[in-house]
């Protein structure tokens, strides 16, 4: 029987971090539910900020406005006045105190499931192709990279980026070293054997302190029951790591759109292009997306790719207008067909904020968290909108908000770190700035080719004072990726900054030349000061739209 307990009109549920009041369930960041299960077991206590940090983010550096994100959250939550608090009352630069009465309220959710030992962090990995052509590596990709998506709406449960658990491709590793490496506590793999119209799916989920299996299964279906086996799959791995019953919210959450098998193809084909960043990977992507449509013109989640394609080349490639258009209408049509999938009003709002329709648009990243708290392109490319519009202040909380849910991102904290510079909060600034640092470090450990930990984190390594490093990161990238614009972008920001401005502007000519280039984030980004009074530099922004 999971321990649960009440106060005021509430109830928390201690094992999964769920708050409700009756029958409304109320959605909580991971963090911020963390915080409130250490605060309420330890009611009428005061709880000093440095126990709270050690419990709730032990081994990552934050600063002290993390905590002050997740209080705010929870007082919004239980609608508590600070002035005159029922529930949450500040001690003064000293923590916080809960000074409500709690009192013990068991509920019946363990009672009908196994417990595995309270795992609340798992990474799904690529599935194997063991078809006999072995040319099933996009549906191995796009199987693993749904049931992600999916586990992403269970609330307590944090689920590792496809771009961490990708690099263990194969399975060779032992599960305690991957595990390990990925800092999670369960393992979900399997296989896909797809032969003419059957499908075989099998899967173990195996947790990684004792190397058991706590679940495994196969499927022997045809192709037209992908969606039946993945949504198996997602509730039953949902239901056993928590421990218990899923929410309604949590049950609508995991289940995805259907179409057709051959529509679906061509969907998760789409998918696996438009990770690359490349041009010919989003031209690809872009192709495949509308061959889907072409089939069900009624697929949400397949206009909703073609939005994020067709923003992308926008922003990064030209800002033609054929792809803005696309962009607007596909995305409109998205939330048409699929109103409650979050996906689609991501894509809505990036739509809108390259047509600088700010307001707009953060009210579709706000929709998107409301119906995925834990999605975290809510809150990246809300963060990247509100930096555009000169909104750092409430750019800077998104992008905490990002680094908190994807704890191995790198590049939420680092951008967090330019706007708390901008802000003038120093000592927080460096404090991201190296957790940034560390983050993108253990990226490269997995992945030495990953350009943009390359080159983001050579600024990040510059700004830390590391400039010879800096300098080499930057190289490498540009090595790697001579063409990508993130790493000729960064590699002439570290430029400007070292006063090679010569060498700057030559790699900028090689970006902004083309029309390549977001206009509104570069007028507000302090990167790119050295520069600004550059007859030269004036001229290429002047080609950006």
């Amino acid at each position: 029987m999971e321990q649960a307990v009440r106060f005021g009109s509430y109830l928390l549920e201690l094992r999964s971090g769920r708050l409700s009041a009756g029958e409304r369930e109320i959605r909580l960041t991971p963090k911020a539910a963390a915080v409130l299960k250490e605060l309420v077991t330890r009611a009428g206590t005061p709880v000093s900020k440095e126990e709270l940090f050690a419990s709730v983010w032990s081994g990552t550096i934050v600063s002290d406005d993390a905590l002050t994100s997740c209080v705010q959250e929870l007082r919004r939550a239980l609608a508590d006045d600070p002035r005159q608090p029922q529930f949450i009352e500040t001690r003064h630069r000293r923590g916080y105190r809960f000074i409500a009465p709690v009192t013990d309220a068991p509920t019946e959710a363990a009672d009908h499931s196994p417990d595995p030992g309270g795992v609340s962090t798992i990474a799904v990995l690529p599935f194997a192709d063991m078809s006999p052509e072995h040319n099933q590596d996009y549906l191995c990709d796009g199987l693993a990279e749904e049931l992600i998506n999916a586990l992403t709406h269970i609330d307590g449960l944090r689920v590792a980026a496809r771009t961490a658990s990708f690099q263990f491709r194969g399975g060779a590793a032992d599960v305690r070293d991957i595990g390990r490496q990925l800092g999670v506590g369960a393992l979900l793999g399997g296989s896909v054997r797809k032969a003419a119209e059957r499908l075989r799916v099998t899967v173990q989920l195996v947790e990684v302190r004792t190397g058991y299996h706590l679940w495994s299964e196969r499927f022997d279906r045809t192709l037209d029951d992908v969606f039946a086996i993945q949504d198996q799959i997602a509730e039953t791995v949902a239901t056993l790591l928590r421990g218990g019953v899923l929410s309604g919210r949590e049950k609508r959450g995991l289940l995805r759109p259907h179409t057709g098998a051959e529509a679906y193809e061509y969907y998760l084909r789409a998918r696996q292009h438009l990770p690359r960043m490349t041009r010919p990977d989003l031209e690809k992507s872009s192709e495949n997306f509308q061959r889907a449509i072409d089939l069900d013109a009624n697929y949400g989640p397949a206009f909703a790719g073609l939005a994020m394609v067709h923003a992308t080349l926008y922003e990064w490639f030209g800002a033609r207008d054929e792809n803005l258009a696309t962009a607007e209408q596909a995305s409109h049509r998205a939330l048409e067909l699929a109103p409650s999938l979050a996906e689609a009003h991501v894509a809505r709002g990036c739509a809108l904020a390259l047509s600088r329709r700010y307001d707009e648009a953060a009210g579709e990243f706000e929709a998107a968290i409301g119906l995925n708290p834990n999605l975290f392109d809510a809150y990246y490319y809300f963060g990247r909108t509100m930096f555009a519009a000169g909104a750092v202040e409430r750019s800077a909380e998104l992008f905490r908000n990002a680094g908190n849910v994807r704890q191995e991102d790198f590049q939420s904290p680092i951008l967090l770190a330019q706007n708390l510079r901008m802000l003038g909060r120093t000592s927080e600034a460096e404090a991201a700035n190296r957790e940034g640092i560390r983050r993108a470090e253990h990226v490269l450990e997995l992945d030495p080719r990953d350009g943009r930990a390359l080159s983001l984190g050579s600024v990040a390594l510059f700004e830390d004072g590391h400039v010879t490093r800096a300098l080499e990161w930057s190289e490498r990238s540009l090595e790697l990726h001579p063409e990508d614009p993130s790493s000729l972008i960064n590699a002439a920001c570290v430029r400007a900054r070292s006063r090679e401005y010569e060498r700057a502007l030559e790699l900028l000519e090689r970006v902004f030349g083309r029309g390549w280039g977001k206009r509104d984030w570069i007028e507000h980004d302090p990167d790119y000061d050295p520069l600004r009074g550059d007859p030269r530099f004036q001229r290429l922004l002047q080609k950006l739209k």
